[in-house]
């Protein structure tokens, strides 16, 4: 891994923590492990749980509002896992001066695999890949596709477990989330056509985390946009006012450190994330400090087919081996 990229993940570590609770608002990352769920029984908890929120009893009270948000999210990241889309990132490495250095651009197409999101890299620099890069692309999902195709009983067993312990650990961080700050309604917003609840997070100075690294959260402010129809997110501002430090010094995050991240509604069924920017800095261990922007765009939202799936370097894939 290179050290762009490093300090790309150390920063994308800001937005997992601080927006752990929209769990499939979370920028994909190659094989990321996510709930293996059933489309028909997600698309009716998804239905039940915002036909549960919008009958709730009518609420000003910002915690309350971010609690139901946060339900809604739970059931609807698992609608999420039915859908494929086009990520499109670009990152902008920075001198001292905030000056542009260098731009990377890449286009990866997001698919669910048996249970699990798979970037697939398309582009580079908004143009198709060599012949080269693309077979090198496709030997790395026949891979991954093989190894979950030939996988036993017991490792899949295994595999499982191990994302239901991920689900578990994410929804309890969500619940950290919610108890670490002090909620309060700034006002009203219409944002994507949506009428909105504003609601600024300020860090409860005696919050006492339950999950590992929940403890940075009292480095982080932000703004929350909730929809008033079913409790919807509709846009997170978050940044880090201190110092973020793993390991003692071996990873920081330095203050003034934000991201922005929007979603959108897909087909009338389910909120996805739109757009998600990143500006910031960090240091690793003790090289130098590094900047980068970097902005991710999603589109193309697509629904699973429910035919037999044709795949690069692989003649077919069984309906029963096809994503679920």
């Amino acid at each position: 891994m290179n050290r762009n990229k490093r300090i790309q993940l150390l920063l994308l570590v800001l937005v997992i923590c601080a927006a752990c609770c929209l769990g499939q608002q979370q920028s994909p990352t190659p094989a990321q492990p996510a709930a293996t769920a059933q489309p028909a029984q997600s698309t009716l908890q998804q239905e039940n749980a915002e036909n549960d929120a919008a009958q709730l009893p009518p609420t000003d009270d910002p915690k309350e509002i971010i609690r139901r948000a946060t339900e809604v999210d739970h059931h609807n990241f698992e609608k999420a896992q039915k859908y494929t889309c086009t990520q499109r990132e670009v990152i902008k490495t920075l001198d001292k001066h905030g000056n542009v250095k260098s731009t990377a651009i890449k286009t990866y197409d997001i698919n669910f695999y048996f249970g699990e999101f798979y970037s697939r890299l398309v582009q580079v620099d908004d143009k198709p890949l060599s012949e080269k890069e693309q077979k090198k692309e496709d030997e790395k999902l026949e891979k991954f596709l093989a190894k979950r195709r030939n996988e036993s009983p017991e490792e899949r067993e295994k595999r499982l477990e191990k994302q239901k312990k991920d689900r578990e650990e994410g929804r309890a961080f969500a619940r950290d989330v919610v108890n670490a700050y002090d909620f309060r309604l700034v006002g009203d917003d219409k944002v994507s056509g949506e009428d909105t609840w504003v609601i600024e997070a300020i860090p409860r100075p005696d919050f006492k985390p339950t999950q590992p690294h929940a403890d940075i959260l009292k480095k982080i402010k932000g703004r929350m946009w909730v929809e008033k129809k079913n409790y919807n997110w509709v846009k997170i501002e978050a940044e880090s006012f201190d110092t973020i430090s793993f390991g003692l010094f071996l990873f920081r995050i330095h203050p003034g450190s934000r991201f922005v991240l929007e979603t959108q509604h897909v087909n009338n069924e389910m909120w996805a994330i739109k757009t998600l920017d990143i500006n910031g800095s960090a240091r690793i261990a003790l090289l130098k400090n590094e900047a980068i922007e970097q902005e991710d765009t999603f589109t193309n939202y697509k629904k699973f087919s429910t035919s037999v799936t044709i795949l690069p370097g692989v003649k077919e894939v069984p309906p029963e081996q096809q994503p679920k």
